[in-house]
């Protein structure tokens, strides 16, 4: 009898530890359910903001410091843009019946001033714009279907050195935002075709070779061929030396990684984080789009070497609190040229254009001065 009894009490402290065990092991497990929840809640909540951006791509931010470098004084006026190669640093400055001011780029004297405005013989219209490769400058001007070059080595040294015509386009169904050149009779458009391809690739004679690449709004039945075409605009860079592109569509966060083989246009990588946001509407025969306030900034401006490529980007929002942001940023994003991030720099300044030159491993931004002018900084990068 007594040892029946001791082995029913045994069996009680068994039964009463087990049931002690299971109830605290149900109770970690609520907890740590519930943090897991909680955790993945806000795992997702972050990734709806992050998808946004490309800023969520780079995991640091490399140092970068300013090197001791300056132009003349008081020598730009309207900037609208900068290249450079590895002699010469040029700067679209529409201002004195010139469109271009030639700085050299170990010095930053001026050389020259070149690009004369006008309709005349060797004139180019006001607001042409293009891309340095080499010792090459590349002019392109789409209402006259216009695409020609200067040779930088004579521009040096001649004070009024004239452009040469490489082609005058006419092309129906394109609607033509940057160019960039393949050779002197092959051509890249990026922009709109047949309102619903983003490149196209022709040549000096008008001839239509390939596009590709569907634009993110091809199938809104609301819109024109001119909506699409200003809902597409960007920036164009060629690499040096090669057939391949990067092309940023202007108000988001979407870049395009692309190349050229045998005549075909082939996408390498698509980063479209966020489509712009705008209105249609047409005033007669005027066609606009009005762009959200809400709508991001996204890439400002491209500068390129044969191994990487550099956006100077920003999150910020066209319009905050009913005041307007500048085009400007000092974020760097640097991608290889199969759209693989690299490296973020963060510039000291705040840059509205960038140009870089890899043989001295600087990079050229256009920052405002205290008194609202321009001026030009000089960065190390690695």
């Amino acid at each position: 009898m007594v040892k029946k009894i001791l082995v029913d009490k045994y069996d009680l402290f068994v039964l009463s530890s087990l049931i002690h065990y299971l109830i605290n092991l149900l109770y970690m497990c609520e907890i740590r359910f519930l943090l897991f929840i909680l955790f993945m809640g806000c795992l997702c909540a972050c990734g709806r903001v992050d998808l946004k951006s490309p800023k969520t791509l780079f995991s640091s931010v490399s140092e970068i410091s300013e090197v001791e470098w300056s132009i003349e004084a008081d020598s730009l006026a309207r900037v609208e843009g900068i290249q450079c190669n590895d002699s010469v640093l040029l700067v679209f400055d529409f201002y004195s019946g010139k469109s271009y001011s030639l700085f050299d780029i170990y010095s930053g004297k001026m050389i020259s001033r070149l690009g004369s405005i006008g309709q005349g013989r060797d004139e180019i219209p006001l607001g042409v714009f293009g891309y340095i490769e080499n010792n090459r400058f590349y002019i392109y001007y789409d209402q006259t279907g216009y695409i020609g070059k200067f040779n930088l080595d004579s521009c040096s040294v001649i004070l009024d050195c004239p452009p040469v015509c490489l082609a005058k386009y006419k092309i129906p169904g394109a609607q033509i935002s940057k160019i960039a050149v393949v050779n002197d009779s092959l051509f890249l458009g990026a922009g709109t075709y047949n309102a619903e391809y983003q490149y196209l690739l022709f040549d000096n004679k008008s001839n239509v070779i390939d596009s590709a690449v569907t634009i993110y709004n091809s199938n809104e039945a609301n819109l024109n061929i001119y909506h699409k075409f200003l809902s597409n605009q960007g920036r164009l860079r060629k690499r040096p030396g090669k057939s391949q592109f990067v092309y940023s569509i202007n108000n988001s966060s979407n870049i395009d990684f692309f190349e050229i083989k045998n005549n075909k246009i082939n996408l390498i990588k698509s980063l479209r984080f966020n489509n712009p946001e705008y209105t249609p509407t047409q005033d007669g025969d005027y066609s606009r789009v009005l762009f959200s306030d809400n709508n991001v900034i996204g890439y400002i401006d491209i500068g390129v070497t044969d191994k990487y490529v550099y956006t100077l980007y920003t999150n910020k929002k066209i319009c905050d609190n009913n005041t307007y942001n500048d085009l400007s940023s000092t974020t760097v994003l640097v991608f290889d040229w199969n759209g693989n991030p690299v490296k973020q720099y963060e510039l000291s300044k705040e840059a509205y254009y960038i140009t870089i030159d890899k043989t001295l491993q600087r990079m050229y931004a256009v920052v405002r001065k205290p008194d609202m002018g321009w001026t030009i900084v000089c960065y190390a990068i690695d």
